[in-house]
């Protein structure tokens, strides 16, 4: 399945784990259009050079071969499509500031290390030249894949000692904390919070029993129509049954449940026709018939549509919107004609005035 233009999209990532491996999958390469100036530019090498385990990935601190300054730079964002770095740090004239480099001119920070010459001894950033890697694992508690990164080769060489043994780990980059905030006094409390404040009305647990009537809502029409005649308490709490009222229409599971309601009503719509059609063949064969009835189900549907654009052009103000307009087309031709009728001629040489017939 190729993927789609959302998974395209999220190749660009700012997570270093590495949860699945869509970027591997080959896509048209219309996907990577831009329709628009808010389409994110994507580019995109051959799937067979994609990577597929990133030991590079956002957090880790990084130097750029082939520069002379050496300075470091910390990886901001990945691009899984394209096997681009996008580093922050440097003096990059793109959008947020980020200059974006490929994957194999980065070389691994990997710590601070006293190396000792003829003199004093100092210390000194290494970088790693070389990355081993331990076989990846599925991490079900993250749902993630897992391994762990050596330092096989390094610059400067560091000294072997028993507890390297030629391979520096090194290890993966710490989330940031999430920042505590502190309570103001707009901060509700804890008790505040988990105070029971409203107590629907109990059922009878006889279903033969009567359901006991609630007059809140009776309450609060009356209240609408005339006010002095009840009073409505305005902090009494909200009624179950406003839940569908003020919840939003829009959510996924809510146009999921619409949609199919539709298609349900418009299966048995179609099951109808077929029904009614088969039921008086008129000398056609059944095969006529159905197709007779998925004919005039298509034509329903088609009315079925143009009238629902029709209701929303009216809904949305459409009707009226033609309407003043021929008011206002009507409104300047009639001030077009008093215009005319209200016109007068000043008295100048070579007029002539029309004999009366």
């Amino acid at each position: 399945m190729p993927l789609s233009r959302a998974q395209i999209r999220g190749a660009i990532t700012s997570s270093p784990w590495t949860k699945d491996f869509f970027h591997l999958q080959p896509f048209p390469v219309n996907q990577l259009k831009r329709y628009s100036f808010e389409d994110v530019l994507v580019k995109a090498v051959k799937p067979k050079d994609r990577i597929k385990y990133w030991n590079i990935v956002p957090g880790d601190r990084v130097r750029i071969i082939g520069e002379k300054e050496g300075k470091l730079l910390e990886v901001a964002k990945i691009n899984k499509l394209s096997n681009r770095v996008y580093l922050k740090g440097a003096t990059a004239k793109t959008e947020g500031g980020l200059k974006n480099v490929h994957y194999s001119r980065c070389q691994l920070f990997i710590g601070e290390f006293e190396f000792p010459p003829r003199g004093k001894a100092i210390e000194a950033p290494s970088f790693a030249t070389r990355v081993g890697t331990s076989p990846p694992y599925w991490q079900p508690m993250g749902a993630r894949y897992e391994w762990e990164r050596f330092a096989a080769g390094t610059t400067p060489r560091l000294p072997v000692t028993s507890n390297t043994s030629g391979r520096i780990k090194i290890p993966w980059p710490k989330r940031p904390e999430r920042p505590k905030y502190e309570s103001t006094l707009y901060t509700s409390k804890a008790e505040d919070v988990m105070a029971v404040t409203y107590k629907p009305f109990s059922l009878p647990s006889d279903e033969s029993a009567e359901v006991p009537q609630v007059d809140a809502e009776n309450d609060y029409i009356q209240s609408l129509l005339d006010p002095e005649k009840r009073t409505y308490d305005a902090a009494a709490p909200m009624e179950l049954h406003l839940q569908k009222e003020l919840s939003n229409p829009h959510s996924r599971a809510k146009k999921q449940a619409r949609w199919q309601t539709a298609q349900a009503r418009q299966r048995e719509l179609l099951d109808q026709y077929v029904r009614h059609e088969l039921k008086d063949l008129k000398g056609r064969t059944r095969r006529d018939a159905r197709a007779e009835a998925v004919w005039k189900w298509r034509e329903r549907l088609a009315a079925d549509l143009r009238e629902e654009k029709k209701r929303r052009w009216v809904h949305r103000g459409g009707e009226a919107a033609v309407v003043g307009q021929k008011q206002r087309r009507a409104r300047k031709e009639r001030k077009q004609d008093e215009r005319l009728r209200n016109l007068v001629l000043k008295e100048e040489p070579n007029q002539i005035v029309p004999a009366t017939a």
